[in-house]
């Protein structure tokens, strides 16, 4: 079974593309704390706002 990949448009990683478990490390290195509290947030807020995609 193919595992599921998550690709961004915008800029830092522009173009780039991320396992659930690289996603993880997106958030921690990049997501603003105060606005996203924890990953789970994060991670939906991304893919329903179309920052990142499913492919």
């Amino acid at each position: 079974m193919k595992e599921t990949k998550y690709i961004s448009y915008e800029d830092p990683i522009n173009g780039r593309s991320f396992t659930y478990e690289q996603m993880q490390e997106v958030y921690r290195d990049l997501a603003n704390k105060e606005e996203y509290p924890d990953f789970d947030c994060w991670f939906t807020d991304m893919l329903k706002s179309g920052v990142f995609e499913t492919i």
